[in-house]
């Protein structure tokens, strides 16, 4: 009697891919552009994949659960306007005022959730018209710059040690917490056995409701975090900086190898998945290709990625 095969499956080594995509990302480009693994270049890539780093980390949380949080580039929109307006009032010290922000913006998204058992696309997606609309009614006629006098407050953000930019060392920080949040902490491993069997967790003494609410604090605070990072790099408020890295964030988790159904997944994976598309995006400028076509490929990306870590059995059809 023959013995049953194991059919081969590419999702089986889909925690590998993240590895093989940034090699081969960086190689072709590196072909392609002489300049693009240059110093200088490496620097701009770095303060560019420095908020979505902190964006990415916080959002595979919420994917971690079977979820998804449609408005984490709008709450960095909103706080980037809160940023850049009240910085020159408040100081740095609305740094800290902002991740407070960020616990309050994801309590509400994880409440509602859990409260009144909705679909968290649904819930995330009215939630973000409502940051757009703070964002876009604190900045009406658009981007606000921080006052010339009070730039200092912001000089720090253009700084480098030992060559590396100070946003991205921060950024890095981030989601080294994240990691230790997911490893080490119980809220960390029920985020995980939530996104594996709901109920299973439930009937293993689990605070299902605790940990999906934790996953969107913890993506809230990253937002925000990652909000006030841009009003500090750009100097200004910008209320729409975040409106289209909701996509782009997503994509960096898929292809950091964590299945969209939850279970599965790493931070340090995600930051792989940014630091790819980090590159794609950045090559693509270098190459001066038309930005329409920077979403379509990362659309692309986004697809293949999922395509490779979904389970062929059905399991990530399921939207929770």
């Amino acid at each position: 009697m023959e013995k049953n095969k194991k059919s081969f499956s590419l999702a089986d080594y889909s925690k590998y891919m993240c590895l093989v995509s940034v090699v081969l990302v960086f190689g072709v480009f590196s072909i392609m552009i002489p300049n693009f693994t240059g110093a200088y270049s490496l620097q701009n890539m770095m303060g560019e994949a420095a908020p979505l780093l902190l964006m990415a980390g916080g959002l595979s949380f919420v994917i971690y659960t079977g979820g998804i949080d449609l408005g984490a580039g709008a709450m960095v929109s909103c706080t980037c306007a809160i940023t850049g307006i009240y910085v020159a009032k408040i100081g740095n010290a609305i740094i800290p005022l902002m991740i407070l922000v960020g616990v309050v913006m994801g309590a509400i998204n994880g409440l509602i959730v859990t409260k009144l058992k909705l679909p968290s696309f649904i819930v995330t997606l009215c939630t973000t018209n409502f940051w757009s609309y703070v964002a876009l009614n604190l900045c009406p006629d658009g981007s606000v710059i921080i006052p010339m006098n009070k730039r200092a407050l912001a000089r720090w953000a253009s700084s480098k040690a030992a060559g590396i930019p100070v946003l991205f060392l921060i950024a890095i920080a981030g989601v080294f917490v994240l990691y230790i949040f997911q490893q080490y902490t119980v809220y960390g491993k029920s985020i995980f056995a939530v996104g594996a069997n709901v109920r299973s967790a439930r009937l293993a003494g689990v605070h299902t409701n605790s940990a999906q609410i934790s996953a969107f604090i913890a993506c809230g605070i990253m937002s925000t975090l990652a909000g006030a990072l841009y009003a500090y790099k750009l100097k200004s408020a910008v209320p729409t900086v975040g409106d289209s890295l909701t996509l782009t964030a997503i994509a960096s988790v898929a292809l950091g190898g964590t299945s969209m159904a939850g279970g599965r997944g790493s931070v340090l994976r995600t930051m792989i998945g940014v630091i790819t598309i980090t590159g794609v995006t950045s090559g693509l400028n270098m190459m001066g290709v038309n930005p329409l076509w920077k979403n379509i490929v990362i659309g692309i990306i986004l697809i293949i990625a999922v395509c490779l870590n979904s389970d062929t059995k059905g399991r990530d059809l399921i939207i929770k």
